[in-house]
């Protein structure tokens, strides 16, 4: 359930239900919670690692509100090209994290 501010990044804990969590709601459930440039993007990282969106904690969240688009483009054309690369992962996640600090 999104809004559960007990967790420290005030969303519940996903479980694979329908509208629990954006990436879930599109990878097993067929909804379109993203732009279609952001789908195909989230689908492509997800074919590759799909542990990769369990780094970027709250990112599907703004995403999902139209919130840092660019720069999530931006990060996951990064990782698709850098796929198995963990130094480059881990660069590029925190590149994301500094370039939306709210």
């Amino acid at each position: 359930m999104v809004g559960d501010y007990s967790t420290p990044y005030n969303f519940a804990m996903a479980n694979g239900t329908s509208g629990d969590h954006p990436i879930s709601d599109l990878i097993m459930h067929g909804k379109h919670p993203f732009p279609p440039d952001i789908e195909d993007l989230v689908r492509r990282l997800h074919g590759l690692n799909p542990s990769i969106f369990n780094e970027l904690a709250h990112a599907p969240f703004d995403w999902e509100a139209g919130r840092h688009l660019q720069a999530a483009s931006t990060l996951m054309h990064g990782l698709i090209e850098t796929h198995g690369d963990p130094i480059a992962r881990r660069r590029l996640v925190a590149e994301y994290r500094n370039a939306t600090k709210k």
